[in-house]
């Protein structure tokens, strides 16, 4: 009779097991799984969540309403503009129209920058000894003291190119210098190889 007993539990141990295996196995197939996609997604809410934030709080700060440092350039129209080929530098410059007539002569430093420098006899003053009326100056890859005193960069075939303005300290007549400087200022990102 002892040995009904045992088997019954046995039995019943048995029964109990395999029920306990089903419906593990049934909560399993039941349940969905989380997928990467789902993680990824809540991890991406996360880090977005804060920057939104941070966002709305800085909307009344000053910082928020100043522009942005990039400079848009203006758009040229083309019939405004005129050529001059530099051919030491390989380069063709674009200037606006009716600015009035000039000469230019290339240069090479003792470092070894090449730059073109343009003049006007109508800009000669007497302020300054032998002034040749020198209004800007293109400089081929300038090197970081030059840099520093540039009015703009641009860069044409992996060749960067700075424009440097004359200091009106020199000119008898500061408004057409500022008229000269301007008409090859604005068309200065047009310039390109020959």
């Amino acid at each position: 009779m002892i040995q009904k007993t045992d088997r019954r539990k046995l039995f019943v141990t048995l029964v109990a097991l395999g029920l306990l295996v089903l419906v593990v196995a049934v909560v399993a197939v039941v349940r969905p799984m989380p997928s990467s996609e789902t993680s990824m997604s809540t991890e991406t809410a996360k880090k977005e969540a804060p920057e939104t934030t941070d966002k709305s709080e800085n909307t009344d700060t000053p910082a928020a309403t100043e522009p942005t440092d990039t400079p848009t350039e203006p758009v040229i129209d083309p019939a405004t503009v005129a050529t001059v080929t530099i051919e030491p530098l390989s380069l063709t410059v674009f200037y606006l129209k009716g600015v009035g007539g000039f000469d230019f002569e290339v240069f090479r430093t003792t470092g070894g920058t090449k730059y073109v420098q343009f003049s006007s006899s109508k800009l000669i003053g007497t302020k300054c000894t032998d002034d040749k009326g020198q209004f800007v100056s293109i400089i081929e890859n300038p090197s970081d003291d030059e840099s520093t005193t540039l009015a703009k960069t641009t860069t044409v075939d992996g060749t960067t190119y700075g424009l440097s303005l004359a200091e009106a300290t020199c000119t008898s007549d500061s408004d057409l210098l500022k008229q000269y400087q301007n008409a090859f200022s604005e068309p200065f990102s047009l310039l390109k190889k020959m």
